[in-house]
């Protein structure tokens, strides 16, 4: 299959008038700056370990897969995936944050979410289906794939249907469990309470000692 490959070493910018490669798979080996350009109808794209994406102020729509092991500079722009270009299942692999992220499709396709929280979404996620043709999102595997959120980030969605093990935003940000269920968390546990009971021993027998006197 044709492709568009960007070399190491070499880079690619993206003209403010935009540039629609027409279904092309894209493969990033070196650097694309899209700064406020639209790069169009890109067929899969793939950013490989050492290349790299500067998103800009730009959009990039997207019509196959996504592959993220290098580096992706979201900037204040948008990525796009739409139906234009396949009409199988959009996978996306490797950890990517986002600015503006729309998945919409009218032929109720399906986006396998890698499992875990592997994707960020900080301005805008649209999840955007059709009546009678929802969109479905689905994890890559039996675990938990996860959306997550950043602290400003809104969710517009029409038509979805969302599996039960893909999540849209993360629970409990910032907030750690204490490991109970191993020997390191029984143990940490057991100092905790330990080092707890004796400090309020002590105070409880400076506060005696301290009545005495007075």
């Amino acid at each position: 299959m044709a492709q568009v490959v960007v070399p190491a070493n070499s880079s690619l910018d993206v003209p403010a008038g935009g540039m629609d490669l027409g279904c092309t798979p894209l493969q990033v080996l070196g650097t694309v700056n899209i700064t406020t350009g639209l790069l169009s109808g890109v067929g899969d794209l793939g950013i490989n370990p050492g290349g790299t994406v500067n998103g800009g102020q730009g959009t990039i729509t997207v019509g196959g897969d996504w592959s993220d092991t290098g580096q992706f500079n979201a900037g204040t722009g948008s990525v796009v995936f739409t139906d234009a270009c396949s009409a199988g299942d959009t996978q996306f692999t490797g950890t990517t944050v986002f600015n503006n992220l729309t998945l919409s499709s009218t032929t109720g396709r399906t986006f396998v979410i890698p499992a875990g929280a592997l994707l960020t979404v900080n301005g805008t996620l649209t999840l955007q289906g059709a009546p009678g043709q929802p969109l479905n999102l689905v994890s890559s595997s039996g675990q938990t794939a996860v959306i997550a959120l950043g602290p400003n980030a809104q969710v517009v969605r029409s038509n979805v249907s969302q599996a039960a093990n893909v999540q849209i935003g993360a629970a409990a940000q910032g907030v750690a469990g204490i490991p109970t269920l191993d020997r390191l968390g029984l143990a940490l546990l057991t100092l905790l309470l330990a080092a707890a009971a004796l400090w309020q021993g002590q105070a409880g027998r400076t506060f005696r000692k301290s009545t005495l006197i007075d």
